[in-house]
């Protein structure tokens, strides 16, 4: 092989640079509303992004590529940043999480992790005290990364959302929330303002598995929610599982939950409740996991979160 260098004569000739990708604004306005109708009404003027924690936004800000233009902060709005009780009596009712409400504050919050142990048990693992500290309960559900935990326990709880818009207010189920992997039901103008989350019944146990591949602090590579009710002789009236983070988005197969009902400790059906939720998933390939070893790990992690809620079930 000739190693003499190219000439002017026989190199290529030169080619004209690509034009660069079609610039952000350089800088970005904010608007600070202070109530909820003024944050709908900044957030209608074309090109606005609502604002809170920014842990996901933060990427963007730092991208001129895809920076926003105008930001809409949602922390001056008491109402986002209020945690609620909606017809309370004998300690039951539904817990409202404002959109923004922190990770920190939910997971510290002692009346609510009485209320609803699963909310503070999944909350205090995400990500670190840095993340915990800002991330916010409606930015981890509106970013839709398939990765996070707690839209895989808000799920399994059976949560739902308020979105507020142009045409008012809605509610909508969190199983419901994610049509397809990566996308929400927000229509445009529409901010999710809160989660509500009704208190289980008493003799719930909830218990939330994760296979973390990486660090403690990233997403996890599988999640799997069980939240079992017991009558007062330990057996199961009521079932639901919830498995996430493998997939594209939260999963329920609620024919397969109802294989638990009637049974006590040491059920019989936990082995074909798992079998039959690895058999039915889709599973993701990423850098934590590939599709097939996650398969086999939601066969294994149901099967150990059911076990696990029933010897809690039957103490």
């Amino acid at each position: 092989m000739s190693t003499t260098a190219a000439t002017p004569t026989d190199a290529a000739p030169p080619t004209a640079p690509e034009a660069p990708p079609a610039a952000s604004p350089a800088t970005t306005r904010w608007a600070h509303p202070t109530s909820l109708a003024e944050a709908l009404a900044e957030l209608a003027v074309p090109g606005s992004v609502p604002a809170a924690g920014c842990t996901q936004l933060a990427f963007a800000l730092a991208d001129p590529r895809r920076r926003p233009g105008r930001l809409v902060a949602l922390g001056g709005v008491p109402e986002l940043s209020a945690v609620q009780q909606m017809n309370w009596a004998d300690g039951r009712g539904t817990v409202v999480l404002g959109a923004a409400v922190t990770h920190a504050r939910v997971a510290a919050d002692a009346d609510l992790r009485a209320a609803v142990p699963l909310l503070g048990d999944v909350f205090s693992r995400v990500g670190n005290v840095r993340v915990r500290s800002v991330a916010t309960v409606g930015g981890v559900l509106a970013g839709a990364v398939y990765a996070w935990d707690p839209p895989t326990v808000l799920h399994a709880l059976d949560a739902r959302v308020r979105l507020d818009g142009p045409n008012g207010r809605r509610t909508v189920a969190v199983e419901d929330f994610y049509p397809a992997g990566g996308i929400t039901v927000i229509e445009p103008g529409e901010l999710l303002t809160s989660v509500e989350i009704d208190v289980p019944p008493p003799r719930t146990v909830s218990r939330y598995l994760t296979l973390k591949t990486r660090s403690a602090e990233d997403s996890s590579a599988l999640g799997v929610a069980v939240v079992l009710g017991f009558d007062p002789s330990g057996v199961c009236v009521r079932a639901r599982l919830a498995v996430g983070s493998a997939t594209d988005r939260p999963v329920t197969f609620t024919d397969l939950d109802a294989l638990l009902l009637g049974e006590g400790r040491g059920s019989t059906s936990a082995k074909a409740v798992a079998d039959g939720y690895a058999d039915r998933v889709t599973c993701v390939d990423d850098l934590r996991a590939g599709a097939a070893y996650r398969v086999e790990m939601v066969r294994v992690y149901v099967r150990r979160a059911i076990a696990a809620a029933y010897e809690a079930g039957a103490a």
